[in-house]
């Protein structure tokens, strides 16, 4: 559909339509699907609005908002959206996923930190139950006893 049936679908003039295209464009960053069509032979291609089912509903929504005495502006923020404030709104909610797993990841560093002093402080009990066994036994080897300690 092209601006000249979308005009007439919402019974409003073409140059009506076609600022307001321009308009959502700049306002909400909302962006209608275009394709190439044939000029004629031997001209090149040039590009047209295809508007389906959806536009034209909400070009009809917009219609009856602007009737009614709504701010422009505000009617096209209303049907269309405004890309800014909802890309403000992802990354806001990407921000607050990376700071929930941040937390998390935190609380991990807390217990793995933990646990290594747990293991360090075994190893070093481990280390000083070794020196006090080879002291024994060193002792023992010194004593001239005769048994499994000796060394060959």
């Amino acid at each position: 559909m092209n601006y000249r049936e979308l005009a007439e679908a919402i019974d409003r003039p073409y140059n009506t339509v076609r600022k307001w295209c321009g308009e959502i464009a700049n306002i909400s960053g909302n962006e209608f699907k275009r394709i190439k069509v044939k000029n004629g032979r031997g001209r090149k291609n040039r590009t047209t609005y295809d508007f389906n089912e959806l536009d034209v509903k909400c070009f009809k929504e917009l219609d009856a908002l602007l009737k009614t005495g709504t701010n422009k502006v505000e009617a096209i923020y209303e049907v269309f959206g405004n890309k800014e404030v909802e890309e403000l709104q992802k990354q806001k909610n990407d921000f607050e996923i990376l700071e929930r797993k941040s937390q998390a990841l935190r609380r991990q560093i807390v217990a793995l930190s933990k646990r290594i002093q747990d293991q360090q402080s075994e190893l070093d009990t481990l280390k000083t139950k070794t020196s006090d066994l080879t002291e024994r036994i060193e002792t023992l080897e010194k004593r001239g006893i005769k048994n499994i300690f000796n060394k060959k």
